[in-house]
């Protein structure tokens, strides 16, 4: 398990998942950037996340960074905010 500045990330079952519970903006939009850039093109990223307002802002900066939001899960306390890192050659042009 390594560590994206305070966020846990970890492999699991040929997926990433970064544990963001406890952090509130900006911090969560942060590590979500510095993991998506840190992960090879088609990796899917499980978001862990407490704080509300991270199920909005988190999509949109995945959606900069060129990823798909796959899902967006409550459980229980917490919501798991699934991405998927496309190609490079699937960005649009501007």
């Amino acid at each position: 398990m390594s560590t994206v500045l305070s966020g846990k990330l970890s492999k699991v079952n040929d997926k990433y998942v970064v544990d963001l519970r406890g952090l509130i903006c900006p911090y969560p939009q942060l590590y979500t950037a510095k993991v998506i850039k840190s992960v090879e093109d088609g990796a899917v990223i499980d978001i862990l996340v407490d704080y509300p307002a991270s199920c909005q802002t988190i999509p949109l900066v995945a959606g900069k960074l060129n990823c798909s939001v796959l899902d967006i899960m409550q459980v229980n306390e917490y919501w798991v905010i699934r991405l998927r890192k496309n190609n490079e050659s699937t960005k649009p042009s501007l």
